[in-house]
């Protein structure tokens, strides 16, 4: 009795782990959002334009190896752009940044960003990056990644962020807008 006791109790257990991972990560409600399942969505047709700013504070140039980091550099909905990593590549002489998507997402509606639109219905776009540093003066592109999961990253050249003493501003247009609602 005991045993049969204890075994129950073990897949009670088991069966409430998965209901609440199901219903409190954002993870599979993201996934039932997007593939529609419960859930009314309007998606944007084309790249919603994101303008960040990253300070020059939240990182060192002389550093050796990747510099971890969680820094929001903007708030869009419930979704937050963060700074996760920058790196010194002196090999190439660059400094590459990498921010990823940190989406909260209530579970009966909202509006977030995303790249993952694994079932786009139209052709998905080239992303667009400019960076500008101090005075709004242009500042090159260097290497640009994309996803597969919600982040990018880009490089820009090492002496361009040592003359950019107080930052620079993104402007990106790699995310869409999805406006959901749970029915």
């Amino acid at each position: 009795m005991k045993k049969v006791f204890s075994v129950s109790f073990i897949m009670l257990l088991i069966l409430i782990g998965i209901w609440l991972y199901r219903y409190y990560c954002d993870a599979p409600i993201e996934q039932d959002i997007l593939s529609g399942n419960g859930y009314r969505t309007t998606i944007g047709e084309d790249y919603r334009a994101v303008n960040l700013y990253i300070k020059s504070d939240w990182f060192k140039l002389s550093a050796k190896g990747p510099q971890s980091m969680h820094e929001v550099v903007a708030r869009i909905g419930n979704s937050h752009i963060v700074l996760t990593e920058v790196m010194v590549r002196e090999e190439v002489q660059d400094i590459y940044f990498t921010l990823t998507i940190d989406n909260k997402l209530p579970r009966l509606q909202g509006y977030f960003l995303t790249q993952n639109l694994k079932n786009a219905s139209t052709d998905i776009e080239i992303p667009f990056i400019e960076v500008r540093g101090d005075n709004e003066q242009a500042i090159e592109l260097g290497q640009f990644t994309q996803g597969p999961e919600d982040f990018f990253s880009f490089g820009i050249k090492l002496e361009d962020a040592k003359t950019s003493t107080h930052g620079f501003s993104v402007g990106a247009s790699i995310y869409y807008g999805v406006q959901y609602e749970k029915y």
